[in-house]
Parts: C-alpha cells; structure tokens; sequence
C-alpha cells in the first residue's frame, strides 16, 4: 500500500485534514479600509445619478412606457421605409423629386440582390454542408489545440 494513503483508499488524507485544519484555524481578513470608502463613494455616487442615467431596471414606469412605445413607432417607421425603398413607390407628388432620386439606388440594389440569390440557388447543397462540417472540425481541432496549449503552459504552474 502506498505510504500517502489510508484504510479508506484516499491518498493524501492525512494532508487534507492538517490543511484544512490550519487553514480553518485563520483568523479572517479584513478588507483594506481603501476598498471600504471606494464602495461607499461609489454607492453615493450612483445613488445622485438621474433616473435615465441610471439602469433600465430603475427607470419609473411611465418612462419605460414611453421608451418602449417610442422604439415600436421606430421600428414601424423603419419597416415602412424599408418597405418603400424596396417596394414600389408611391404616386405623391411630394415624394416624386426624392423618387427620382433613390429609384436608380433601388434598382441597383435590387440587382445586386438578385444576383446574388442566383448565386446562392446554383450552389450545391452537398457543397453547403460539406463546407459545414469542415468549419465545424476546424472549430472543434481550434478549440483542442487551444486546451491542450493551456495544459502544456498553464496546468502545470
């Protein structure tokens, strides 16, 4: 039997517990009385910021209402311009000059797009996954080689 282990099959016990015992026996650390007053003066400090400077967690009820109905108006009106850039254009004579200008940027576009979606279509399924599974063993023999550089460099300090 091995000089390091017990009755139980554990080695190093005898260790463990004279560790662990004088470690127990510590007397606990005081945090440094700098560490104290930065806390306190940055608790001070974030509890004098305004309501919107702060979290969006701590913002009132009625200001997160607002945001969140702002961000939809947003978002619809993006959608609407997306929907116009994209999408035919509409017959307003105020929008005739601005028309003017963006229908040869829409078309252009519009082919680029196209010609592209021709060039996705043409592709092989075959050739997707094949180019898949060779992104995903370069990804899994990256990440091998990064633990076992981290065992060869680090593991054994």
């Amino acid at each position: 039997m091995n000089q390091s282990s017990n009755q139980n099959g554990r080695p190093d016990d005898a260790l463990e517990r004279l560790i662990h015992s004088a470690l127990r026996d510590l007397p606990p650390r005081r945090a440094p009385a700098s560490l104290e007053t930065r806390v306190l003066a940055e608790l001070q400090r974030r509890a004098a910021l305004k309501w919107w400077q702060r979290s969006y967690g701590d913002w009132p009820m009625a200001a997160r209402l607002v945001f969140i109905l702002a961000c939809v108006a947003v978002g619809s009106l993006l959608v609407r311009a997306c929907s116009w850039f994209f999408g035919g254009v509409g017959s307003s004579a105020a929008w005739s000059g601005v028309a003017a200008e963006i229908t040869p940027a829409a078309a252009s576009v519009k082919a680029t797009a196209n010609a592209l979606s021709f060039i996705a279509h043409s592709i092989p399924s075959m050739w997707i996954y094949g180019t898949i599974a060779v992104v995903a063993f370069l990804y899994v023999t990256l990440f091998g080689i990064g633990a076992a550089a981290y065992r060869t460099l680090y593991a054994s300090r």
